[in-house]
């Protein structure tokens, strides 16, 4: 596992809120986007992560004050039971992220 494309996250109250989104750190997904070369445009890309067997399709998008994940979210924070405090850690592999 590449630490360079890997992001280990704190998740806080806004993360487990009812908004639905995770804000992720604003320069590990630089390194992606540059390692990988995929651009994100504003209204954001679809991207896969799995968990276990599951997979959950979730929108990771950029806004005026960095990117998060947003539709989908909500089913992968509720299937695991996340609250605020809990670490987690998003791998990308082959163009998706492992939980």
């Amino acid at each position: 596992m590449n630490p360079i494309i890997m992001i280990e996250k704190e998740l806080t109250e806004t993360d487990v809120s009812q908004y639905g989104r995770l804000r992720l750190p604003k320069k590990k997904v630089n390194n992606i986007i540059a390692i990988t070369r995929v651009p994100i445009p504003h209204s954001g890309i679809q991207v896969e992560i799995v968990d276990n067997s599951n997979s959950y399709w979730v929108n990771l998008r950029l806004d005026s004050t960095g990117y998060f994940i947003g539709s989908g979210w909500n089913l992968l924070r509720d299937a695991r039971q996340l609250k605020a405090g809990d670490v987690i850690r998003l791998d990308w592999q082959n163009y998706k992220f492992t939980f």
